[in-house]
């Protein structure tokens, strides 16, 4: 029988990167810190007790009760934040990296059925999510030492949970996105739990030290009319009052 469930669906950046030996490593790691997440969120139990879940290779579906929602949105995408950045050093240690992309949705789910479970529009729907530009840029576009997840919720979430002041987190916290992704177009909403700015070869200043180029300096020599000379640089013309060209004048 379909109820209403909570849809959580979370994928690995760069898993394919990894050497072949290391992927169920990865992946162990992955269920891992969602376990530990859970845990610290409060969801210890619900996430023991889930009926559904499966891997994908790079990531976990995982269906939800309906009531696992509110701590779903706050406080697990901090929590999720805080395992994978304890864990990075250790998997650093062995040439392996960890982030991760969740895209969280709510919808009629079967979760039972023994032939097809889990079988809905709604999961179709978070793996869309999850697929969108927009998730994926959030980790491409950040530094990958400090910002290790970044959460994409529907807006049949965001309404009525943060808009409607139903979770600790805020509206300003999130930023608006379009996914588009087949015939997948709808609207969602991006938190990143601790954003940074990646380190792209356009976003690099120029150093202090290095002064602005200074203009050059005006050729020597010109002609003189009426002891005005004139400096220019390519072809020049004056006729009666109007002066063509670039010219440049010092008065002796």
């Amino acid at each position: 029988m379909e109820q209403y469930r909570a849809v959580l669906v979370v994928d690995a950046e760069k898993f394919s990167a990894h050497r072949d030996a290391d992927l169920p490593d990865v992946h162990l790691e992955i269920r891992r810190v969602l376990a530990a997440a859970c845990a610290e969120s409060g969801l210890g139990q619900a996430w023991d007790d889930v009926r559904f879940m499966e891997s994908t290779g790079d990531g976990i579906l995982a269906v939800l009760p309906h009531e696992a929602v509110p701590a779903l949105i706050d406080p697990f995408p901090r929590r999720l934040q805080d395992a994978l950045a304890e864990c990075a050093p250790r998997l650093r240690a062995r040439g392996m990296r960890l982030r991760l992309r969740a895209a969280l949705h709510v919808g009629l789910v079967d979760d039972e059925r023994p032939d097809a479970p889990g079988i809905s529009t709604a999961v179709i729907d978070a793996c869309r999510l999850l697929d969108g530009k927009p998730l994926r840029a959030a980790l491409d576009d950040s530094d990958p030492e400090v910002t290790f997840a970044a959460f994409l919720l529907s807006a049949e979430l965001f309404t009525p949970y943060v808009a409607g002041g139903r979770s600790g987190l805020r509206e300003s916290q999130f930023t608006e996105v379009r996914v588009q992704v087949k015939q997948f177009d709808r609207p969602a909403y991006l938190y990143v739990p601790v954003p940074s700015e990646g380190r792209r070869p356009d976003r690099r200043e120029r150093p202090p030290q290095e002064a602005a180029p200074s203009a050059p300096p005006a050729p020597s020599g010109g002609t003189s009319v009426n002891g005005v000379t004139i400096n220019g640089d390519g072809a020049q013309n004056a006729i009666g009052n109007t002066v063509g060209g670039d010219f440049r004048q010092e008065r002796r």
